[in-house]
């Protein structure tokens, strides 16, 4: 199936990346609602799960959706998203209920829109270097989100934290209008050719645990970083240090999965990168003092923008169906939120808790993936094997 030329990848891109802005942007737009209209924590939290799991109903809505209308999906999906954060702006002060209700309707729009984008960058010729540059756009946005949203929002009020969300969902929807082209003959022909057999199935369904799992220790431990600091003595800009470092890492990490997968396959850097993780668990485990902090930190980001990129293409080298390739963007916002409470579960005191969570959660990604990559063959593929 052919996949998009430059300049649908560049949309594809951008439209995957405007409909998790509202993730990407959510601490400032959190802050925000506290400082300049008055909310308790309590809401700022409901805020935030209902952003979460409206992502993930989006995401699972995308996989029941007409394949092939990547370009109509994309523009319906970023309609709605533009009214709903107008609509978030102009009822945020006034009433909290529909203020929720809008932010929902915005995550189900983006859970498809960033469904929708992942399918596509699935059909590129190297995949992996495509969802690199998807990470690090994302990358680009946050640090965005995180220097210029503070400033506009103490300029224009509340309104001013959806800035970079307005902005992107404008220029997301001018490029996937004029770049991008629904393609329904080339899916017709791939329905044709009869989809996933079971082996293909069994390969997408270890590779999507892994995904998740991965995604739990990643929520796990990143969800409760800046408590990890101050565990540790360190005071809030010192945990902005390691941030902003995890992210200037995180940004060139993210072109190398197109580079190595020409040299060395999949197998060998997902299992590195999951050993990258656990060693870097450990060291916010057992480090003292900023140094390590920042080292495991930007361990971490390292691990984990070179493994997803790798994660999602060979996912999207099984899947002739198309639909694991869309649920795959669901467990990204299950993980994020399974992984905090599964660690105050395990531990309601402490940080073992997220250690013990975060570990057993990588290991766990690396044996799915392990099972999922190795050569396999049905039973009655073996006897036509062995009859020729």
């Amino acid at each position: 199936m052919p996949g998009p030329s430059r300049g649908g990848l560049a949309a594809l891109i951008t439209l995957g990346t405007a409909g998790v802005c509202t993730f990407l942007a959510m601490p400032v737009i959190a802050a925000a609602l506290a400082n300049s209209l008055g909310y308790t924590q309590r809401q700022v939290g409901l805020f935030s799960t209902v952003q979460l799991i409206s992502l993930s109903i989006g995401c699972v809505i995308s996989v029941f959706l007409p394949r092939g209308r990547i370009r109509r999906h994309g523009l319906a999906a970023l309609a709605v998203m533009l009214c709903s954060d107008c609509a978030s702006i102009l009822v945020g002060a006034g009433s909290w209920g529909w203020f929720l209700f809008f932010r929902a309707l915005g995550g189900c729009a983006g859970g498809i829109a960033v469904s929708q984008a992942t399918g596509g960058m699935a059909l590129t010729a190297n995949s992996e270097r495509s969802f690199g540059l998807f990470l690090a756009l994302q990358t680009l946005v946050s640090i965005l989100c995180v220097y210029a949203l503070p400033p506009l929002v103490a300029h224009f009020g509340f309104g001013g934290s959806y800035a970079v969300l307005l902005a992107l969902d404008g220029m997301a929807g001018l490029l996937v209008a004029t770049a991008l082209r629904d393609d329904g003959a080339a899916m017709e022909i791939d329905l044709n050719r009869g989809g996933n057999d079971a082996v293909a199935w069994l390969r997408c369904s270890g590779l999507l645990v892994s995904i998740l799992c991965f995604f739990v220790g990643v929520g796990a431990l990143w969800t409760y970083l800046a408590l990890l600091g101050q565990g540790r003595g360190l005071g809030p800009d010192q945990v902005a240090t390691a941030i902003t470092v995890s992210k200037l890492v995180a940004f060139a990490a993210s072109f190398l999965p197109g580079l190595l997968r020409i040299r060395i396959g999949r197998m060998v850097p997902i299992l590195a990168m999951l050993g990258l993780l656990c060693a870097a668990v450990q060291l916010f485990a057992h480090g003292t003092g900023l140094a390590p902090f920042v080292a495991a930190a930007g361990l971490f980001s390292f691990g984990w923008y070179v493994l997803y990129p790798f994660q999602l293409s060979a996912l999207a080298e099984a899947d002739r169906d198309g639909r694991p390739m869309l649920a795959s963007a669901a467990l990204t916002g299950i993980g994020l939120g399974l992984g905090p409470a599964i660690a105050m579960a395990v531990s309601s005191v402490g940080t073992s808790g997220i250690f013990v969570t975060a570990t057993l959660s990588f290991i766990a990604s690396a044996l799915a993936a392990m099972l999922a990559l190795v050569p396999m063959r049905l039973p009655s593929q073996r006897l036509a094997g062995d009859a020729s």
